[in-house]
């Protein structure tokens, strides 16, 4: 068959792929050191005291049905806005306390335990996509701006984007909902505990693995970069904590908040390692996150406004903050011009996947 020769466009491609990566680690090998050690290190430092606890209680309260319970009442809500269950409520107030892949991982547990369709967990995976709190409110805040309150305005704009963004997917995917319930594997009360902590344990592992990866990749880019606003850039559109500790005191608020909503690439491949044996459109799922990015960023820019930031948060000056139109319109427009164009490269193979009125085809 064709998939099994050596020269299908498939394998040329992966193998293209491995070649291109064992010349960059051969030939930036400092740089590839450099940047594992930063990973761990940052692993260390960020990731795993922030969402560890928040990813063990998220297991713990799907396993145990509590949050379905709490959710319940906001099923009307839940149809309303996403077109969804209140299970998949569950998964996107999960995404919103703990952070981008916690509402994923609950929607894939959901299907796992019956609660949802596939259509419907990969339908919530699509909305469920948030930096948490902590992330936005100390990391990116506190410690980056040095305003706990700038990050409580990104953390309001990031989820005004998400809950537009879901609305909209909600009203453009279709879900095929299941007519009985099954039944999933029980978990009795006495393993609880130690089920959530062991799924913590492999998710938490899975996500520093694709931090380290992309920690080596930024300082590859780093290494290679014409100059330092591209690094920048593509710094926040890989791995996002690293991005907004290179943008934040030297970019607008909304361009920050735009990545914010992105999520950057180790968010996405987290996200697809999470989702267990449910599959995502990829192509699907980085135009939900373009379109969760582009509001965000606008929703940042209104809220800055309406509640001004002392300048010095965002550069070095100390004048209070009064956004500059026309520069911050006109990269406001460059970038909805540019993400408007790779929408439109890829509009056509999305409707086709999901014309007839049917659920998403998973992509490999």
């Amino acid at each position: 068959m064709k998939s099994n020769r050596l020269f299908s466009v498939r394998n040329i491609f992966h193998l293209s792929i491995l070649i291109l990566c064992i010349y960059f680690c051969l030939r930036y090998a400092t740089e590839c050191t450099q940047g594992v050690k930063n990973g761990i290190l940052f692993c260390i430092e960020v990731p795993v005291p922030s969402l560890f606890l928040f990813m063990a209680l998220s297991s713990y309260a799907v396993k145990s049905g509590i949050i379905l319970k709490a959710a319940e009442p906001f099923e009307k809500l839940s149809v309303f806005l996403f077109r969804l269950p209140y299970g998949s409520f569950a998964a996107i107030i999960l995404s919103v306390i703990g952070g981008y892949p916690v509402g994923a991982k609950a929607a894939a547990m959901l299907y796992d335990s019956g609660r949802l369709s596939e259509s419907e967990a990969q339908k919530t995976a699509y909305i469920a996509v948030c930096a948490g709190p902590g992330f936005l409110m100390n990391y990116v805040g506190r410690a980056l701006l040095g305003s706990q309150r700038a990050g409580a305005v990104l953390l309001a704009a990031q989820i005004t984007g998400m809950l537009c963004a879901g609305f909209l997917v909600g009203r453009r995917i279709k879900t095929k909902p299941i007519k009985h319930h099954r039944q999933g594997r029980v978990t009795e009360y006495g393993n609880l505990l130690i089920q959530a902590v062991s799924d913590a344990s492999h998710a938490i592992f899975r996500l520093c693995g694709m931090i380290v990866i992309c920690s080596a990749l930024i300082e590859v880019i780093a290494a290679v970069s014409p100059n330092d606003v591209f690094t920048d850039i593509a710094s926040a559109a890989v791995e996002i904590t690293t991005g907004c500790d290179r943008m934040c005191g030297s970019y607008p608020p909304a361009l920050i908040a735009f990545f914010i909503g992105f999520g950057g690439i180790s968010v996405h491949l987290q996200i697809y390692a999470g989702m267990g044996g449910l599959d995502l459109n990829k192509g699907l799922f980085f135009l939900c996150r373009i379109i969760q990015g582009i509001i965000t960023a606008v929703a940042a820019y209104i809220l800055f406004m309406i509640f001004p930031i002392e300048q010095s948060v965002f550069n070095s000056t100390d004048a209070p903050l009064t956004v500059a139109k026309s520069a911050t319109l006109a990269g406001s427009a460059a970038l909805v011009l540019s993400s408007l164009c790779f929408a439109g490269s890829i509009h056509k193979s999305v409707n086709d996947r999901l014309s007839g009125g049917a659920s998403p085809s998973p992509t490999k």
